[in-house]
């Protein structure tokens, strides 16, 4: 079973479909909830200069992180 995993995965980044990434990010005077960051600011509105950008992904499935960003993570569209 793990293996049909391995080769769905491999099919897909074949395809050039590579699952859309966001660096975690907090407010730098609010509170410690994680955002999603992307090019100039975050997916629910916040811009880049108001964040501090951490050194790991943002996680969408983690409960916890901005329900804005977790919705807007979720829906990005996967692509090349």
């Amino acid at each position: 079973m793990l293996q049909l995993g391995h080769r769905l995965r491999f099919f897909r980044f074949a395809l050039g479909f590579v699952p859309t990434r966001f660096a975690a990010c907090g407010e730098s005077d609010g509170p410690a909830v994680e955002h999603a960051l992307a090019d100039d600011a975050t997916l629910c509105g916040i811009p880049r200069h108001q964040v501090t950008v951490y050194r790991h992904l943002f996680l969408a499935r983690k409960f916890g992180n901005c329900s804005e960003c977790r919705l807007k993570a979720f829906e990005a569209s996967s692509g090349p």
